[in-house]
């Protein structure tokens, strides 16, 4: 209800994209190698303006080859994945080629490296281990969604430093769309264009991660969603809606939710892709009662997660204000990944 709402931060769409057309084809001009590294929206969207008559002589590789070709119907037949890289080597092949390169992708918080960028985007793609590194270097369990100066980031980055003749474009949004596009600086300069609410904190949150290309699966919401926390009090109550409809994502929690992971393990160091999650799930439940408003299995969900579910938004608010009173408020965060609690 109306007297139930306190502050709805919902980041209003604002376009770019025939402005940055111009600078974005001047740096993909030169490029015999193009790399697709994410499949959000804007950077699809963006990819597809850019490669009209302008995709001969060049080579466009993505993690998801499918889903590029799927938006972008004028690269169908014509997306690879990376090669993977040899025994011993330290990156994919293409991208130790002798050719120009150009890397797209979208910007987004992130809890571990402080921000995913197009160099890290990147990484992620063709450098096997990479994820490791950022988890190996960090200074700290705590999530840290866009910190500036983050070791793991500036680990992962390192690991780029033999690619040459490479150019990078890091597309920030606002309300989903292009908004501008960087090159270096990309956390600094989507902190400047992303919203920053001062709202008071209240008893509940309702928290969306930012819906199709942000909310694929339950590890990358979590992920999105950590740096919206501080518009609920502690002990509050958390309403989180991402769709999940590629399931649970990082293999770290895909064996935490079916058991095959033990505190023990986690403690003795050893390393699963998205291990970090682990703890970021810790603290949720230890600080917050959250409900997940997701098309998961109530197994995963409502299971090992020891997250609350619901099968609909009506479902879900009658829990939370039946464990805060009818006449609590709640702050509502429509995309997380465009949010910056001060």
């Amino acid at each position: 209800m109306q007297e139930n709402l306190a502050e709805t931060i919902d980041p209003r769409p604002e376009g770019h994209l025939e402005e940055l057309k111009g600078p974005l084809a001047e740096r993909l001009r030169g490029a015999k190698s193009v790399f697709v590294c994410d499949n959000k929206p804007a950077t699809l969207k963006v990819v597809k303006a850019l490669v009209v008559g302008s995709k001969e002589g060049k080579k466009f590789f993505a993690a998801n080859p499918r889903k590029v070709e799927a938006a972008v119907p004028e690269l169908k037949d014509s997306v690879e994945k990376p090669k993977p890289a040899g025994e011993g080597g330290k990156m994919s092949p293409d991208l130790e080629e002798p050719s120009t390169k150009f890397a797209i992708s979208t910007g987004e918080p992130d809890p571990l490296l402080g921000f995913v960028d197009a160099p890290m985007a990147l990484a992620y793609m063709g450098v096997p281990g990479a994820r490791r590194t950022a988890y190996k270097k960090r200074d700290g369990d705590s999530p840290q969604p866009l910190r500036e100066g983050s070791p793991s980031y500036e680990a992962v980055r390192a690991e780029l430093e033999p690619v040459r003749d490479i150019t990078f474009a890091t597309v920030i949004t606002r309300g989903g769309e292009p908004y501008s596009a960087v090159e270096g600086d990309a956390a600094r300069q989507a902190r400047a264009s992303y919203v920053s609410p001062e709202v008071p904190q209240m008893k509940g949150l309702v928290v969306g991660p930012g819906g199709k290309g942000y909310d694929d699966t339950l590890s990358h919401s979590i992920r999105l969603c950590l740096g919206a926390l501080k518009g609920v009090r502690k002990g509050g109550e958390v309403v989180m809606i991402a769709e999940c409809r590629d399931g649970v994502g990082s293999e770290a929690l895909q064996m935490y939710l079916t058991g095959r992971m033990t505190e023990a393990f986690v403690r003795k160091g050893s390393y699963v892709e998205g291990i970090e999650e682990i703890s970021y799930v810790t603290e949720l439940n230890e600080k917050y009662s959250v409900t997940l408003l997701s098309s998961l299995p109530e197994l995963y969900a409502g299971g090992k997660l020891k997250f609350r579910t619901a099968r609909g938004s009506g479902e879900a608010l009658r829990k939370v204000f039946s464990a805060v009173g009818r006449t609590a408020k709640l702050n509502v965060v429509t995309r997380a990944c465009e949010t910056v609690f001060p």
